[in-house]
């Protein structure tokens, strides 16, 4: 039987949520996700004009304190960016509580173009993360092309999933609660559950958004009634 990692494996995972830069805006699917899911919590990354990297990652370390169940993290934009920076510099002990991390378009500060705001991430880590991740990307992303996507999931030892066209994941896109986006949260808590061998899990991060319906960008966005 494959030892787990988890000091208590019998516990439901607990998803702490990462918000990008005006992540107050109306219709964003992570607070529709916070609100409608008993498992998801949010991070709070403050509501600094221009983040600094060190503090965000301070507060995601603090938010880890004292789970006492697996975690899963998803970070959407600068959300993501703080997961990756965390993961260069955490301890062992940090480390266990983790279970996986899904980086919503993480975005890339040092491309012509970037945000200004997310200079203080770059360059971006190159170590290869410790438990399981996978960069979530779209085909028409201003600030992360899909081609970079797949580079930093693979620097980051991460698996790779490719959307149509979502824009950067944020309201104005009209994603709504994003459905596929939750589902894909679904998939991967279950593909890394306390237990499974670590290859079968590297091996299907992959393949997780395969047979996901495509969205069309002409239709409605969808909220939860």
């Amino acid at each position: 039987m494959a030892a787990t990692r988890f000091e208590h494996p019998s516990a439901a995972p607990l998803t702490l949520l990462l918000p990008d830069l005006d992540g107050g805006e109306p219709g964003y699917w992570l607070r529709h996700w916070i609100d409608s899911r008993i498992d998801c919590r949010l991070v709070d990354l403050g509501q600094a004009r221009c983040p600094d990297r060190n503090s965000l990652v301070t507060r995601l370390d603090h938010a880890l304190r004292g789970i006492d169940a697996p975690v899963i993290l998803v970070g959407h934009g600068v959300g993501a960016l703080t997961i990756a920076a965390w993961a260069g510099l955490i301890s062992s002990e940090s480390e266990a509580a983790v279970a996986g991390a899904l980086l919503v378009a993480p975005g890339d500060p040092a491309a012509a173009g970037a945000d200004p705001r997310l200079s203080d991430f770059a360059p971006l880590p190159s170590t290869v993360f410790s438990f399981p991740a996978l960069v979530v990307a779209s085909d028409d992303d201003p600030s992360l092309s899909p081609d970079r996507a797949f580079s930093l999931a693979r620097q980051w030892g991460a698996g790779f999933a490719r959307f149509g066209a979502c824009g950067h994941f944020s309201p104005a896109d009209g994603l709504g609660w994003w459905p596929e986006g939750e589902e894909l949260l679904d998939r991967f808590i279950d593909l890394v559950e306390p237990g499974r061998a670590p290859g079968q899990t590297r091996g299907g991060l992959d393949q997780l958004a395969q047979g996901l319906p495509p969205r069309d960008r002409g239709s409605s966005p969808l909220f939860r009634p």
